[in-house]
């Protein structure tokens, strides 16, 4: 066992890690300042983990049937060598009829032992390393492949969708398949933000292998592919080359913010304890939002300390913005009824006369 593998099992504290991938990792950037998350996923755990061995709890859980038409709709598209992927390039005139290159690292090595994954990993780094070298035989679709992405100085390996690239294209673009309805301008933003960043969480990755080639990390781009379903069918519908420079910017800010490295994540951990201890997660700094529910599986217990707090986040994102200069809603209450000690300083003062203006509108509009 590696230095930085013996210390992340003590962190741990006894919980087995996980493979956070691609989509634990983008959970990260949609809250920057949530010093919680980003320990957690650091020390190789998620939060769907930590509720379970930690909180004895069972998590929210994607329903059997969302799961069951996820699994489905992506086998569809990489089984049989991707051919129904391959179709989808192919009426884009993303691909040519002749560029049929395809290869399948899962079926290189399948399995789950850390042996397979370790030639998952060997054999996607040897079919990028073709491109890279310009390579005619370069695959122009690598299905499944697996690399690593280093982030503050631990590995994780990332399981992707798919790389893409035409014989013309200098280089791969990742692609990412959700099984979400195409409904045009109807679709969740939401939705389709984490998608891309999702697939840029393997641009990075892509990145730092080809620095550790001697290359520039910019090589690998900013564009990224996407494959949405047609509703009420398994008919895919491509969204090729989206631009990511945002995503992939918000990653990078992410990744960048503390915890910053190993060592800063074992002092928020007291000697002797680990994140197996609730009191450990307890403590952690947290930043809940409303849209935690959608990517953690702590929301509920963050949401509790916030409420248990009184901060102002448990009225919404725009109510937290608006109320920040009180910093609790027990303050709020004082500044609106005069109670307790003064404004401490013109941004509490500007928001009591603002409160009081609006209590009065609201009793003129409630009692003529």
């Amino acid at each position: 066992m590696t230095p930085a593998n013996a210390r992340l099992a003590r962190l741990r504290g006894g919980i087995a890690p996980v493979e956070v991938g691609a989509r634990g990792i983008e959970s990260v950037a949609r809250n920057t300042g949530c010093v919680r998350l980003r320990a957690i996923v650091i020390a190789g755990l998620t939060p769907t983990e930590i509720i379970k061995h930690v909180f004895g709890m069972q998590p929210d859980i994607m329903s059997p049937f969302a799961m069951t038409l996820s699994q489905a709709y992506e086998r569809r598209l990489l089984d049989n060598g991707g051919s129904s992927l391959l179709t989808a390039y192919r009426e884009k005139q993303m691909l040519t009829q002749l560029e049929v290159k395809v290869s399948s690292v899962a079926n290189h090595a399948p399995g789950g032992s850390s042996f397979a994954q370790h030639q998952r990993v060997l054999e996607t780094q040897r079919l990028v390393d073709l491109k890279l070298r310009g390579d005619p035989l370069a695959p122009n679709l690598i299905l499944n492949p697996r690399l690593p992405l280093m982030l503050v100085g631990v590995t994780h390996p990332i399981e992707l969708d798919y790389l893409v690239a035409s014989d013309r294209d200098p280089f791969y673009r990742v692609g990412v398949i959700k099984s979400y309805a195409d409904r045009g301008g109807k679709t969740d933003k939401s939705d389709i933000r984490a998608a891309l960043r999702e697939a840029a969480v393997g641009t990075l990755a892509l990145g730092q292998h080809i620095v550790s080639r001697g290359g520039d990390q910019a090589f690998a781009g900013d564009r990224v592919d996407m494959v949405l379903r047609a509703p009420g069918s398994f008919i895919p519908r491509l969204f090729p080359a989206n631009r990511a420079e945002s995503e992939l910017a918000s990653l990078t800010r992410a990744l960048s913010a503390a915890p910053a490295d190993l060592d800063h994540v074992e002092r928020l951990v007291p000697a002797n304890t680990s994140f197996a201890d609730r009191a450990v997660i307890d403590q952690l700094p947290n930043n809940y939002r409303s849209n935690c529910k959608e990517h953690c599986a702590l929301w509920e217990h963050c949401r509790a300390q916030a409420l248990s707090a009184g901060l102002p986040i448990i009225l919404g994102d725009q109510a937290s913005e608006q109320l920040a200069a009180a910093g609790s809603i027990a303050r709020v209450i004082d500044l609106l009824d005069g109670s307790g000690r003064p404004p401490d300083n013109p941004a509490e003062a500007s928001l009591a006369s603002d409160l009081r203006a609006a209590s009065a509108l609201l009793d003129r509009i409630a009692n003529g």
